[in-house]
């Protein structure tokens, strides 16, 4: 793709300098010679800029449609958190964020050992809230797209809330309870 664009513009380059060449020169080119070149080189630059353009055009296309497909769940969370220890972490439940201006989140239910979760926490500076069971039916009113099986006030009666802001628009929140065996994660990103 760089080549082509590098390509096209040492023609329009090079049309630039045979046109300033021809008006120089108008005396001693003949009127034929100078029209032709400059329609092969005129022609060269726009089939170049249309090849150019349809390239860059079915890049962009093939992107969306790639983006637009879903993951597998073991992808998703290495996404989000890196590659998990061995055989320690298992998907429950996964709702990907396919189009991002329109799924709001990434929702996973995930079976993790101590260890990962110790893992995870330890990847970024997130802030830890703990709050009761009806403390959370309250505070999960903020998430109203989350699946069904979403259900973090299920964990038990003490539920831990670690949340990070990458932005006003994009944010990380786990929710785990004291056994840490199970965890509930959105993933905010529009």
């Amino acid at each position: 793709m760089m080549a082509d664009t590098i390509l096209l513009a040492f023609l329009i380059l090079v049309f630039i300098i045979f046109l300033f060449y021809a008006l120089l020169k108008r005396n001693k080119l003949s009127r034929r010679k100078v029209l032709i070149s400059l329609s092969i080189l005129l022609v060269t630059i726009i089939a170049l800029f249309f090849y150019t353009g349809f390239k860059k055009i079915n890049s962009d296309i093939s992107r969306i449609i790639h983006n637009s497909q879903s993951k597998p769940p073991s992808e998703i969370y290495t996404l989000l958190f890196k590659k998990p220890l061995d055989s320690c972490m298992t998907i429950v439940n996964l709702k990907d964020q396919v189009v991002p201006q329109i799924d709001c989140c990434i929702w996973m239910e995930v079976k993790v050992c101590p260890i990962e979760l110790l893992r995870i926490i330890r990847l970024k500076k997130y802030e830890k809230s703990v709050y009761s069971k009806l403390d959370s039916l309250s505070f999960l009113k903020t998430f109203p797209d989350r699946p069904k099986w979403w259900l973090p006030q299920d964990l038990g009666d003490s539920l831990t809330m670690l949340n990070i802001q990458f932005d006003q628009e994009n944010q990380q929140s786990i929710f785990f309870a004291s056994d840490s065996s199970r965890l509930f994660i959105c993933d905010q990103a529009l």
